[in-house]
């Protein structure tokens, strides 16, 4: 009995510090995830092109704009060429209670230093309830070009940056998608959901920057659900055994969603370094 009261006992205690450290610590924390990619579609007689995504920020009351502005300090710290957001800004845009201070957000965003360009796309929480219409005011006012089925060409380093839709509430438009695929390029897609990736293996896609998963989130031994559309790419980089050899990266993101706790799944960036390799 007595040995049964503190099986028990350490049942409690484990659960109290479990869920102190999922509510409390890990959803603060800020990791760097550091990727290289070597391809002889980069131009090689150019300096390594450095790329920094983040993604599924979430602003609410447990993800806030000083929290943004920690995460925008440290990207500028790593001094990117290149920096993309792969979607979902604010978490519920109907119930965020400081709609007329959007622009306490991109002021924030707007320090974000990327001399070859910011770009992002739309993610589903970025559409409904007006969401739409201020992700795309937010975004261009601290100078993001947002991709919605279009794409940037970045000649002199050789690189095709393409946006797509969200994949859930926006217009999917995989041909287009495909058109602006060029095989000549390195042709990088920027997706929020990560499994329609799926569909573009056959052509020239070489890298996917991809979030929406949280990976996982809460991830807990019988406990470890994702969304639709991210059920086959969770969490970091993924290669594809194609004739590209592409590559599908899946950011954890910044923020939470339904619960406001992490677990194992520590908010990060990703910088993404591109080499070019002579043919």
């Amino acid at each position: 009995m007595k040995l049964f009261s503190k099986l028990i006992g350490l049942l409690i205690l484990a659960s109290i510090i479990v869920y102190t450290y999922a509510r409390e610590i890990e959803p603060v924390l800020l990791t760097i995830k550091y990727e290289n990619i070597y391809s002889n579609y980069i131009n090689d007689k150019n300096d390594d092109i450095k790329i920094i995504q983040f993604s599924d920020a979430h602003i609410s009351e447990f993800f806030d704009v000083k929290n943004l502005k920690k995460a925008v300090d440290r990207i500028n710290s790593q001094n990117p060429h290149i920096v993309v957001f792969t979607g979902d800004l604010i978490d519920k845009y109907n119930e965020y209670n400081d709609k007329d201070n959007l622009n306490k957000i991109w002021e924030v965003l707007k320090e974000i230093n990327a001399p070859l360009g910011k770009y992002a796309v739309y993610g589903n929480h970025d559409y409904g309830g007006g969401a739409e219409r201020a992700y795309k005011q937010i975004m261009e006012k601290s100078g993001f070009k947002v991709l919605l089925n279009k794409n940037e060409k970045l000649e002199e380093y050789n690189i095709n940056i393409i946006g797509m839709d969200d994949s859930i509430f926006g217009t999917k438009d995989n041909k287009a998608i495909v058109d602006y695929l060029d095989e000549n390029y390195f042709n990088i897609i920027l997706s929020h959901e990560p499994d329609v990736a799926e569909y573009f293996l056959e052509y020239d896609a070489d890298l996917f920057l991809t979030g929406h998963s949280h990976g996982g989130q809460i991830n807990l031994p019988f406990i470890n659900y994702t969304p639709p559309l991210a059920k086959k790419y969770v969490r970091g980089m993924y290669e594809v055994s194609n004739y590209r050899q592409t590559k599908i990266y899946v950011n954890v993101g910044l923020g939470t969603s339904q619960i406001p706790m992490r677990f194992m799944a520590t908010p990060e960036l990703t910088v993404i370094t591109l080499k070019g390799t002579s043919s």
